[in-house]
């Protein structure tokens, strides 16, 4: 079944809209499009979401856009790749129903603007829409939105209207729903020949703030909105049409971004530790042994389905007890897939506007997820005076460059969050490096507002598991549970976790090789002019670098991970420390030949 819209917006409504949408306005809404562009956009490559005949999307090719007009309306595009054949301009067209589309016909752009051509579906259907768009747009892109502004419209607002444009007689019958927010009728359309045919309408008419609320639910920085097409006017409650100006962010930028493309061909890929493995083989041999211990089929314990602990802390609550030391309640275990998971579903503790603060190199899956949840996301040096105003702040312990916050640091941090009603969620991903007594596991059981995330992939070598643990503060507990995913990590993965956390400490072997091998990588790096950061912990497996020493890396075959940093802040490169012997000799052949 065709959308209203489809059906509506065709030759009798193009008719009618000659009239209103005259060369004299559409030049003036151009002139205001281009120029906001030309502020704004970071380059000129624009989608045009709704161009119907094309009045906007044709002029802008004219001025130098690079446009892809995309529509509902199959001939409202002909009318449209006439009017630029007739124009001498290429613009590319598509037909796309923007509401419902999977696919569109372009892969990033620089802008994005829609006028006249919002509030067709449902409010979640506008909201999916505008996040696709923000997917659509290049790091610092933008949105230039217009809505018909519901409190102008309300002013003239009539159950009926007539209207006669070029022999064409339109009645308008229309009703506005106060509870939600949508005008509908029926448009009846008699033609110069006596036909008289009918087209139904159903539009959500938004007031401003509404908009607002839902561009920053897509993940959009809001910069302004302008009234009636002019730049810097105020919106007013009689003004007819706003346009909202709305960036997409440049940053967060994820960690998977590093690991997507290939490093060249013969080169040491240092993004990662595939050798780490070697050192924990033992006490993973002894985890699958206990695991598949004869008494079932590895494929009949995959059958099972942990429904009565969908959280998993019923199976894992004393384990951890064991592993951190410390007397844990099951009520404050949540077991996710992975940390990356639980990161990301604790977005949800910011949902709707809250304030999420993240260091400037800080793992940025919860930005990241936070921002497509609309909640405002800061980089900041903690700690800080801001925390106590924030929804959820984020301390990656330790963080990429290696600084791991002592335990009295984190419980002050904790309390000064708490005290503004936020959570603070330490990510202690890269924790597993160090000894289990140096966790900040046991401070949820001191104080308020503390997340503290583990997971079984640094250092364990098995991030395929995707077994991460949340502990929470007994305050926090019930909201961390109820953003979470239940059944999120299969019970076999879970099964090999706790077989290892059984063991105890079992990377300490990793450690006493980390200690061997990564003062002669830092000297090596060095005695070819390399600095690298100083404020790194000894004992953890990589070392940071200035992202300027990539090219140069990259000519000796050395291939680093870009950190993602937030903008102004220094731009880093990541080098894992080669802990096997082929490719800490590897390393140091390629280093030996820069000099």
């Amino acid at each position: 079944m065709r959308a209203w819209y489809e059906r509506y917006f065709a030759a009798d409504y193009w008719v009618y809209a000659a009239a209103e949408y005259t060369a004299k306005r559409t030049a003036a809404e151009v002139d205001y499009l281009a120029a906001v562009l030309g502020d704004e956009a970071p380059g000129r490559r624009v989608l045009d979401v709704g161009c119907g005949l094309g009045r906007h999307a044709v002029s802008l090719a004219r001025l130098g856009f690079d446009v892809v007009g995309v529509d509902v309306s199959p001939w409202a595009l002909e009318r449209a790749s006439a009017a630029a054949d007739a124009a001498g301009v290429d613009v590319r067209l598509h037909r796309v129903d923007a509401l419902h589309a999977d696919h569109w016909p372009v892969s990033e752009v620089d802008a994005v603007v829609c006028v006249q051509a919002f509030g067709w579906g449902t409010d979640a259907q506008q909201l999916r829409m505008l996040r696709s768009l923000r997917r659509l747009l290049a790091p610092g892109g933008v949105l230039l939105l217009d809505h018909s502004n519901v409190s102008a419209i309300l002013r003239m607002y009539s159950a009926r209207s007539v209207a006669d444009v070029d022999g064409h007689t339109f009645e308008f019958l229309r009703t506005y729903d106060q509870l939600t927010g949508r005008s509908g009728g029926t448009l009846r359309v008699r033609r110069p020949d006596g036909d008289t045919v009918e087209f139904d309408d159903d539009v959500r008419l938004y007031q401003p703030p509404e908009v607002a609320a839902l561009l920053r639910s897509a993940g959009f920085e809001v910069l302004r909105a302008d009234a009636d097409f002019s730049a810097g006017t105020p919106v007013g409650i009689d003004t007819r049409y706003v346009q909202f100006v709305a960036r997409a962010p440049g940053w967060p930028v994820s960690a998977l971004a590093g690991h997507r493309a290939p490093p060249p061909e013969g080169s040491l890929d240092l993004r990662w530790a595939p050798d780490e493995v070697g050192f924990v083989d033992a006490a993973l041999d002894r985890a699958w042994r206990a695991v598949d211990d004869g008494t079932a089929a590895l494929r009949d314990r995959a059958r099972r389905y942990d429904l009565a602990d969908p959280y998993g802390a019923e199976r894992v609550t004393g384990v951890l007890s064991a592993h951190f030391g410390v007397d844990l309640a099951p009520s404050g275990v949540t077991v996710g897939a992975g940390a990356t998971g639980l990161l990301r579903a604790m977005a949800g503790l910011a949902a709707g506007g809250g304030l999420v603060l993240v260091e400037p190199a800080g793992h940025p899956e919860l930005a990241l997820a936070a921002g497509e949840v609309g909640a405002e996301v800061r980089a900041v040096d903690l700690p800080g005076p801001h925390a106590a105003g924030a929804a959820v702040v984020v301390l990656d312990r330790p963080g990429v460059t290696g600084r791991v916050r002592p335990v009295d640091e984190v419980w002050s941090l904790a309390a000064a969050v708490a005290d503004g009603g936020g959570v603070l969620v330490v990510d202690e991903t890269c924790a597993a490096y160090l000894p289990p007594g140096e966790s900040a596991v046991p401070l949820t059981r001191e104080i308020d507002g503390l997340v503290v995330v583990r997971s079984m992939s640094k250092g364990y070598g098995c991030g395929g598991l995707r077994v991460g643990f949340a502990v929470a503060s007994a305050g926090v507990a019930d909201r961390v549970r109820a953003v979470c995913t239940p059944l999120a990590a299969a019970a076999l993965s879970l099964d090999v976790a706790l077989e290892l956390l059984r063991q105890g400490d079992v990377l300490a072997g990793l450690r006493a090789r980390v200690a061997q091998v990564r003062p002669r990588f830092v000297a090596l790096l060095a005695a070819h002019g390399v600095e690298v950061d100083a404020d790194g912990d000894p004992r953890l497996p990589w070392v940071v670098v200035p992202a300027a020493a990539g090219p140069g890396l990259a000519a000796l075959g050395i291939a680093g991970k870009s950190v993602p940093t937030a903008p102004g802040s220094r731009a880093l490169l990541r080098l894992s420390v080669p802990l096997s012997e082929p490719r800490w000799e590897a390393a140091r052949a390629a280093l030996a030949g820069a000099g």
